[in-house]
């Protein structure tokens, strides 16, 4: 594997610039070194093994980007978020349908929670194959996003066959916190939230509402269509109602909507040249009770409903998918480490209307039960985690899934760590009954094994992950649309990331090197759609007096469109430059900055159009939040 990495040209010269950076930080001045060391990083609970944990006590991949870095980054959607992550790729297949990959897995098998909640729909026209509607996620309610990179069927199931992204939004705090946050930026871009957090006695809440409107720009200059820009209107709400029924027991009821509205060029739909309008909606509701019963064993018992619907006047589609989910989880400290286990059921429903574009009705459901149990233990410098999960599904019945990691603490600062596992994905309701539908489809079946160094000291950090990730079963569909099983695919890769504070100065970045390829059936041998196989991240952030100032750089790697690999659909490679700035305009009163696209770069994510980049625009945001 390495070799296949340092033949490529492109890893070289990226490789070398890496390294070069990593010198020119490393050899920064005593003084600065001296001050990092005094830094103390805050412990970051995640949610990746289904229990809060240290995130220094996880053996996974995780990332966890928290509010404060959600603020400073100014960004405007969770994709911008995303997309700046080690070993994540985010593209759009038109202008209003994003697609996360993780470490080169298709995007369906990217997982979605929004507070413990299973999130996803199965539209079946533009997001085919189902998947997460990942444009319609607004991010003004967010507390933190936590990112596990790597098979997850073994604590989440089928939706997280290649890793999981968490949501957890925020909730109330002592006191009494209203916050007003108002937008507006380029293409007539104007957005308005408020809300109100707090905290009184024995009970919390968090309550916000906002909506978002924006003319939008030319996604298609290549054909006259009307109108000439893709305008879109957002909505979004939430609400966190928290009581401490005592020190042990906490209830806690969580729910957050956001509809989405979006004008679309379909040069080969039905309405062409007048655009269409595409209608989404998303919701998520939980009921958590989370008890510690003593100073070893602690629950939690949740109850979730998602609701994602799909709706555009083109050809009169209207897809409903309601995710329904019950579980009971145990943690038992015991046996020289922690024993960890759960139950839960999982319902699928899809419904349906037959529509323009011959798609036929479809009323369907599955359900799903699993159990899991994992056990964690620490000998010295050496940690192990083992997990194991049966599912029973309604269609295709019973399924194992296993995972085994393992790191050895080689200094206070350095750490190595492998893993191995397997996972599994369970075709939709609308792959197996929809109109392009085979009820005959096999779940897709995934293994992966992966192995990582990782430097940890105040201040600085560094990290080197190589994994190889093989997929059975792979869905795919040709142009006639029909849903089949590919033999094999694979994707191996390498990922170094790392950061560092100094002189006043923290500089933090990534470079992503990926083999992604088909490995039996007609394309055997190409390159797997939509994924770069290269791509890196720079970025520095500075505070000048009041003001926070920072810079990104994203360069990916060129794409195919297709499976076979044409030479007419490839997607050349691109950079684009982002900038931002943050200060404190008054007591109480904070405004930024965003320049997305500095340079003005011309790209495209899809070989349809001329272009889909949207140019050099800004987006500036005055929030008033008292202390």
């Amino acid at each position: 594997m390495v070799q296949l990495f340092m033949k490529t040209r492109f890893f070289r010269v990226r490789f070398g610039v890496a390294l070069l950076l990593g010198a020119l930080i490393s050899n920064g001045s005593a003084s600065a070194q001296d001050a990092a060391e005094t830094l103390l990083l805050p412990e970051v609970v995640v949610t990746g093994s289904r229990f809060a944990r240290p995130i220094k006590e996880v053996l996974a991949d995780v990332t966890v980007i928290d509010r404060q870095q959600i603020e400073e980054s100014g960004a405007t959607t969770v994709l911008q978020l995303l997309e700046a992550q080690p070993g994540l790729q985010v593209n759009f297949s038109d202008n209003k349908t994003g697609n996360v990959y993780i470490r080169g897995a298709e995007s369906r098998m990217t997982g979605l929670l929004i507070d413990g909640v299973r999130m996803g729909g199965q539209d079946g026209v533009f997001r085919i194959g189902g998947g997460v509607p990942w444009e319609t996620i607004p991010l003004s309610d967010i507390d933190r996003i936590e990112i596990v990179r790597g098979p997850s069927s073994v604590s989440y199931g089928s939706d997280a066959m290649a890793g999981a992204v968490q949501i957890v939004t925020r909730k109330g705090e002592a006191g009494v916190h209203p916050f007003v946050t108002m937008g507006f930026g380029s293409y007539n871009t104007q957005t308005l939230t408020a809300g109100v957090r707090g905290a009184q006695g024995s009970w919390d809440y968090a309550i916000h509402a906002g909506a978002t409107r924006s003319d939008g720009f030319n996604t298609r200059p290549d054909v006259s269509h009307s109108p000439d820009t893709e305008s879109s209107k957002n909505s979004e709400s939430g609400l966190s109602l928290g009581y401490q029924l005592d020190q042990a027991n906490r209830l806690e009821l969580k729910a957050s909507q956001s509809r989405s509205q979006a004008r679309f060029v379909d040069a080969y739909g039905l309405t062409y040249p007048t655009d269409a309008t595409a209608n989404t909606s998303m919701s998520a509701l939980a009921f958590a009770w989370e008890s510690r019963w003593n100073d070893t064993f602690s629950t939690s018992t949740k109850v979730t409903r998602s609701h994602s619907d799909y709706v555009d006047d083109d050809a009169n589609s209207n897809y409903t998918t309601v995710l329904n989910g019950l579980s009971l989880d145990g943690k038992w400290k015991a046996l020289g480490g922690t024993v960890s286990g759960y139950l839960e059921r999982k319902t699928d429903n899809l419904n349906s209307i037959a529509d323009n574009w011959g798609n036929t009705y479809i009323d369907a459901n599955r359900s799903n039960n699993s159990q899991g149990l994992g056990y964690g233990t620490q000998w010295g410098a050496h940690e192990w985690q083992v997990n194991l999960r049966n599912d029973n599904d309604s269609v295709f019945g019973a399924s194992n899934v296993g995972a085994v990691s393992y790191a050895y603490q080689i200094a206070p600062a350095w750490r190595a760590s492998t893993s191995a596992g397997n996972s599994f994905r369970a075709p939709t309701l609308e792959q197996l009954y929809g109109v392009y539908g085979n009820a005959s489809l096999a779940p897709e079946r995934g293994h992966s094994l992966d192995a990582s160094l990782a430097f940890s000291k105040a201040g600085q950090e560094f990290k080197l992950v190589v994994y190889r990730n093989a997929f059975d079963n792979l869905i795919s569909s040709g142009s006639d649309y029909y849903y089949y099983n590919v033999a094999r695919a694979s994707v191996e890769g390498a990922t170094l990331s790392g950061s560092k504070r100094f002189t006043g100065f923290r500089l933090h970045g990534s470079l992503d090197q990926i083999n992604p390829r088909y490995e039996a059936g007609t394309y055997a041998g190409n390159y797997l759609t939509m994924r770069a196989r290269q791509g890196v991240n720079v970025g520095v952030e500075t505070t000048l007096g009041e003001w926070t100032l920072g810079a990104d750089v994203r360069d990916v790697g060129q794409t195919y469109d297709d499976a076979a690999n044409t030479a007419s659909k490839i997607n050349p490679a691109y950079t684009v430059l982002n900038l931002r700035a943050q200060t404190e305009v008054a007591k109480d009163w904070t405004w930024s900055l965003r320049i997305n696209n500095a340079t003005d770069q011309s790209y495209k994510q899809s070989y349809t159009g001329a272009t889909y980049s949207p140019g050099c625009n800004f987006f500036t945001t005055l929030q008033w939040a008292p202390k």
